[in-house]
């Protein structure tokens, strides 16, 4: 089964098991800002305040579910008509993940969907030396520059990203490299650690079922990563 259609299929057991289907409920994605999404950290070299990225929210009955985007809607969905979406665009994953994150955060069974403020992602990095233990080769997916920052400490890092002024530059030493060479970085690495929006912009399947560990971070991918038994990271989400 399809990877979506497995999402799709996990939201409408969970409709049914929750007497869900049927009820006037909408959901509401909207767009934050920089502010509003990662409030004011030191610094100012993470892609949503470079403009790059934009953070769609979902709300339903009072929880919030979050997720990554460089394409969005401003709409509402009703809880069914989440299952009848087509997830072939990015601003319809991020609808779709976002509510999904909304959804079974509500119900309890998924935790950390709304993204950490100020100085957390800071703080976040620290926490990754358990991550990284026991791997000498670390394939960051996505380029996020406090991560970069910790690993590169104890190990040989790569970093792809899909931004094309960050591909060719180099930053705290390291190149930035291209997603055209995706298959030889995973053959490369010991560990991929991977952004959880490659849920929404639909690069995941590079990166599961290659024979190599891959941990996931981030508030995207928290429901998702529950249905699909993928191993996430987010030290500081809430």
């Amino acid at each position: 089964m399809d990877l979506y259609n497995r999402l799709k299929k996990a939201l409408e057991d969970k409709i049914k098991e929750y007497n869900l289907s049927g009820q006037n409920i909408s959901i509401r994605c909207k767009i934050l800002s920089a502010s509003e999404a990662i409030g004011k950290p030191s610094d100012e070299d993470y892609p949503i305040i470079k403009g790059k990225e934009v953070m769609v929210e979902a709300v339903f009955k009072g929880a919030k579910g979050q997720a990554f985007t460089e394409e969005f809607e401003n709409t509402d969905y009703s809880v069914e008509d989440l299952l009848k979406i087509s997830l072939n665009s990015n601003k319809k994953r991020a609808s779709f993940i976002a509510a999904l994150n909304a959804i079974f955060r509500h119900l309890k069974l998924c935790d950390k969907t709304v993204h950490c403020k100020d100085n957390e992602p800071k703080e976040c990095a620290c926490g990754l030396s358990d991550i990284g233990r026991g791997y000498n080769n670390i394939l960051l997916i996505g380029y996020q520059p406090r991560f970069l920052e910790a690993l590169i400490a104890d190990h040989n890092v790569r970093v792809l990203d899909m931004d094309n002024d960050n591909i060719g530059s180099k930053r705290f030493g390291i190149l930035i490299e291209s997603p055209d060479i995706t298959k030889d970085a995973v053959k490369w690495s010991d560990l991929i650690f991977a952004t959880g929006s490659t849920i929404v912009n639909g690069t995941i399947d590079n990166f599961i079922n290659k024979n190599k560990p891959v941990t996931f971070y981030g508030v995207t991918i928290s429901a998702a990563a529950k249905i699909l038994n993928l191993k996430t990271y987010c030290y500081c989400g809430h």
